[in-house]
C-alpha cells in the first residue's frame, strides 16, 4: 500500500517519517533518506565521479547497449494468470473443470488470444486458485486491473476499515503531535489520532466529515471559516460525485445532507472544485480557544483491495 496522487511532490510519509524501506508481505512504503544516508552519500561522491572519470568508455558501452538483447514484455492478464496457476501446480484443465469454463477457453486467456474475461469469470479461476494457495489482495488486484474490471462497485465504511492494515494505522500515530485521519472519498470517517479527534471534535462520533460540518454546531465554534470551508468543500464533493461513473453510491448522503438549508444553498450555486494537494485551515481550540492556522496535506491511499477510495490526510501547524 503506498500513498499516490497529486501529493507526490510533497509526500505524506516525509513528515518525520522514519528513514527507511521495508516490505511486509505485499505492502510496501517509501521513506525518505535520513540525514545520515546522505551523509555517507555525499563522503562518497567524490569517489563516485573519481571512478566514473575513470570508465567513460565503458560506460558509454553499456549504456548503447542497453535494451538491444532483451525483449521486456507488457503486463498481461494472460501471463500473470498462468504463473499463478503454474505457482499452484495447476493443470489448465483442472483450473477450468473448476471455474466452470472450458480448458481450451483456459489456454486462449494465457495466451492473449480471448478479450477481456467478464467479472464472473475472473471471480470463478481465482476461487479456484484460492483453494489450493489464497491469492494476496494484491495479486486479487492486480488481476481485476488487467482484466480492464477495476473501479466496479463501491465498497462499504466497514470494507474500506476493515482493509486498513496495521502498519497503516500506525503510521497515524507516528505523526503526532501532528493531526492524521483517514476518510473515504464520501467524507466517513476511518480512523484518526488524538490530534485530529482534538482538532475536530464531534467528527468521530458523527462519522461523517459533511454531516459534521452541517449537523453539529461545535464545528462552527472550532471553524472561524466555516462558511469558506463548506463553501469549498461542497464544490469538492461535486467534483467527487461527477468523477464516478455511477454516482448514485453518494444517493444516501446527498439525501442526508439535502435536510439542511445551508447545503440545499451552496449546492444549488453550481460551484465545482478539486481539493489541492496542500491548503492551510484555521481552526480554533474549543477549550483554550486558540486560533491556528494548519497547512493540510491530502493524498489518496493506494490500497490493494479498494483502490482510489481512501483518503489520508495530515495537517501541521504553520
Amino acid at each position: 500500500m503506498t500513498i499516490r496522487g497529486a501529493v507526490a511532490d510533497s509526500p505524506l510519509l516525509s513528515i518525520d517519517a522514519p528513514s527507511r524501506q521495508r516490505d511486509s508481505g505485499h505492502i510496501m512504503w517509501e521513506y525518505p533518506y535520513s540525514g545520515v544516508v546522505l551523509a555517507a552519500i555525499a563522503d562518497a561522491e567524490p569517489t563516485i565521479r573519481c571512478r566514473v572519470r575513470r570508465e567513460p568508455a565503458d560506460m558509454s558501452i553499456r549504456v548503447t547497449n542497453i535494451g538491444e538483447h532483451h525483449d521486456i514484455a507488457l503486463p498481461a492478464f494472460g501471463d500473470v494468470l498462468r504463473r499463478l496457476r503454474e505457482e499452484r501446480r495447476l493443470s489448465r484443465e483442472r483450473l477450468a473443470f473448476s471455474a466452470g469454463v472450458s480448458a481450451s477457453y483456459v489456454t486462449q486467456l494465457e495466451k492473449g488470444g480471448k478479450g477481456k474475461p467478464t467479472q464472473a469469470v475472473v471471480d470463478a479461476l481465482m476461487r479456484c486458485m484460492n483453494q489450493r494457495d489464497p491469492l494476496s489482495d494484491t495479486e486479487r488486484r492486480y488481476l481485476y486491473d488487467l482484466a480492464g474490471l477495476t473501479g466496479s462497485g463501491y465498497p462499504t465504511v466497514d470494507e474500506l476499515k476493515k482493509s486498513i492494515s496495521a502498519d497503516v494505522l500506525r503510521m497515524l500515530v507516528m505523526y503526532r503531535p501532528r493531526m492524521a485521519a483517514l476518510y473515504d472519498t464520501r467524507g466517513n470517517v476511518l480512523a484518526g489520532n488524538v490530534e485530529w479527534a482534538q482538532a475536530f471534535p464531534g467528527l468521530s462520533e458523527s462519522g461523517n466529515l459533511y454531516r459534521w460540518m452541517f449537523a453539529d454546531p461545535v464545528a462552527r465554534q472550532v471553524m472561524p471559516d466555516w462558511e469558506i470551508d463548506v463553501r469549498q468543500s461542497v464544490s469538492w464533493l461535486r467534483g467527487v460525485v461527477g468523477s464516478l461513473a455511477d454516482p448514485t453510491v453518494f444517493g444516501a448522503l446527498m439525501r442526508e445532507l439535502g435536510e439542511f438549508e445551508e447545503f440545499r444553498r451552496l449546492w444549488a450555486t453550481g460551484d465545482v472544485g478539486y481539493a489541492p494537494p496542500v491548503r492551510t485551515m484555521r481552526l480554533r481550540d474549543r477549550d483554550t480557544g486558540e486560533l491556528k492556522t494548519y497547512r493540510i496535506q491530502v493524498g489518496m491511499l493506494d490500497s490493494a483491495s479498494y483502490p482510489g477510495h481512501i483518503v489520508a490526510t495530515v495537517g501541521l501547524p504553520s
